[in-house]
């Protein structure tokens, strides 16, 4: 309450009060709902996030139940830029690896076993951004969080290639098999260039057969049996995001993309975390080596411990920032 003043100065105050009252109620339901200021437009506030962005807890249940979520969070301004700037020199550093396959981006200068690809720190920095590691602790159920990898999808303008509909998770060695993945747009990610698909409620029906099968317009090639994605096509949701906005989504859930056929670039983050008290197991062969998807070494892997503090024993090459 403002104490009562004359003239122009009760004026301003009560004014002052009034804006107050009118603006809370909208920033805590921002707060309760994780959608943080980038969704009230006239706060004074756009393009920023707030340290801790809690989820209520219908969000989470939508996560847990259909596999993905678009919380409405979005990257503060200069987050973005520096991620973009970031891209752009990854692309310039890495001229004969694949745009849509430039993995492990968050180990600098080919550090340990990153397949080639010369990263960036800057997306290490991005993928341990608090609010974010916040949103995904709360989708994954735990305090302790582990970055494991990290990699840019980046479709250049009219050749971008499509990635068939396929699920992580039979290609990582974490036991159990709890991930989440944060998708975070560089650019703005819609049907026209080729945003990611999902297929709610895939994740909980376990592992979906997947085949070996050719396609020039394709990235991947081990792919989900398209007889067995046929009948969940028609409940394909389209993630369409505006540059520093964010979906999560659940390893074993079924997703892909098109080719981009517009003239505008759609590049993207993945950005991988898993619980701390899961086991990163370097030594087992995973199932999608097994049925003859590719082999990766994760031999020497880093683990980065992003929230919390590591809760396996067994986990190794642990890294805490």
């Amino acid at each position: 309450a403002f104490p009562p003043r004359q003239g122009r100065s009760s004026n301003l105050a009560h004014a002052l009060a009034k804006t107050m009252r009118a603006l809370l109620p909208g920033v805590a339901a921002a707060l309760r709902s994780g959608r943080g200021c980038s969704q009230w437009p006239n706060c004074g506030w756009k393009g920023r996030s707030f340290t801790s962005i809690r989820l209520s807890e219908a969000q989470v249940d939508a996560y847990r139940r259909d596999g993905f979520l678009l919380p409405g969070f979005q990257l503060e301004a200069d987050h973005l830029a520096s991620a973009r700037r970031a891209m752009d020199e990854l692309l310039e550093r890495n001229p004969d690896v694949m745009p849509e396959q430039l993995v492990n981006s968050h180990l600098a200068d080919g550090e340990g076993e990153a397949q080639g690809v010369r990263g960036s720190a800057e997306f290490l920095k991005l993928a341990a951004h608090p609010p974010l590691v916040e949103l995904v602790s709360q989708c994954l159920g735990t305090e302790n969080v582990i970055l494991w990898a990290c990699q840019i999808f980046c479709k250049l303008p009219g050749e971008g290639k499509a990635v068939p509909f396929h699920q992580d998770g039979q290609y990582w060695p974490i036991e159990p098999l709890r991930a989440c993945t944060a998708w975070i747009a560089l650019d703005r990610s819609d049907a026209e260039n080729g945003a990611l698909q999902v297929l709610p409620g895939t994740h909980s029906k376990g592992y979906v057969e997947h085949i070996q099968r050719e396609d020039e317009e394709a990235c991947i090639s081990f792919i989900a049996d398209p007889e067995a994605v046929a009948p969940q096509r028609p409940k394909a949701t389209m993630l369409e995001l505006e540059p520093g906005q964010v979906s999560l989504h659940d390893s074993m859930l079924l997703h892909g993309s098109e080719r981009n056929r517009s003239r505008r670039r759609r590049a993207g983050v993945a950005a991988v975390y898993m619980p701390a008290e899961c086991h990163f197991n370097r030594e087992v062969e995973t199932e999608g080596a097994r049925k003859g998807g590719l082999k990766l070494d994760f031999g020497k892997r880093p683990l980065f411990v992003v929230r919390g503090s590591n809760q396996n024993p067994n986990n190794t090459l642990l890294r805490t920032l």
